[in-house]
């Protein structure tokens, strides 16, 4: 099919996403060559972080950067498809709240942070889930590994804006308050996380199955 001129000349234009894999990693990804190399530089950084508290990621995924997700969705992983959609760095900023636990981020470490949460996501989803519906144990993992991939001080401006020391119970830590307030659901995660022991051993049980933060399936 001929194009007009000036169509033909816009589609020149565009930026080519071209789908290409994240050296030493089981992941593709499709983003502009503007946006590749950094996207493929942050999930090289947080696959090993992942897998060093017991969520390797096992089967192949792929990632597409998008100008456009559903409702408030910055990133959304498709259960059993290895298929990870993001918003592209450009989009994410302007779509990002100004309130809430990563507020005080910069939108280029926000942005390195979501990847985590969704490779967290992919991971988990590959694990067998003993209740049936882990939906709030899937997003106890994400939130968690998201803000434990942060760098200290980013770490310590999330921290400065939620209550570290009140005890959270285990089932303070909900499906309803996930799907009503996900900022509370994310600041009690993070809280309950850094009241056990050791955490990072802690999240191993709960990606290998053994603490569930959802209600068995009748």
């Amino acid at each position: 099919m001929r194009l007009p001129f000036q169509l033909f000349a816009l589609v020149l234009a565009l930026p080519v996403a071209a789908e290409t894999r994240c050296e030493g990693t089981p992941v593709s990804i499709a983003a502009p060559p503007l946006h590749a190399e950094r996207l493929c530089t942050a999930v090289q950084a947080a696959l090993p972080k992942l897998a060093a508290c017991g969520l390797a990621l096992e089967t192949p995924v792929s990632i597409t950067l998008t100008d456009r997700l559903p409702g408030d969705c910055l990133g959304l992983y498709h259960c059993g498809e290895q298929r990870i959609e993001l918003l592209a760095p450009d989009a994410l900023s302007e779509t990002r709240h100004a309130d809430g636990v990563f507020a005080g981020l910069s939108d280029d470490h926000f942005f390195d942070s979501v990847v985590m949460h969704e490779l967290a996501h992919a991971a988990h989803d590959a694990r067998p889930c003993p209740s049936g519906l882990c939906l709030a144990t899937s997003e106890y993992l994400a939130y968690n590994f998201q803000i434990m991939g942060l760098a200290a001080e980013d770490r310590t401006r999330v921290e400065a804006a939620l209550d570290m020391q009140s005890p959270v119970s285990h089932d303070a830590v909900n499906k309803v308050i996930l799907l009503f307030a996900p900022n509370a659901f994310a600041a009690r995660a993070w809280a309950h996380l850094n009241q056990r022991d050791d955490p990072c051993d802690y999240l191993r049980h709960v990606a290998a199955g053994d603490f569930t933060f959802d209600r068995p399936a009748r």
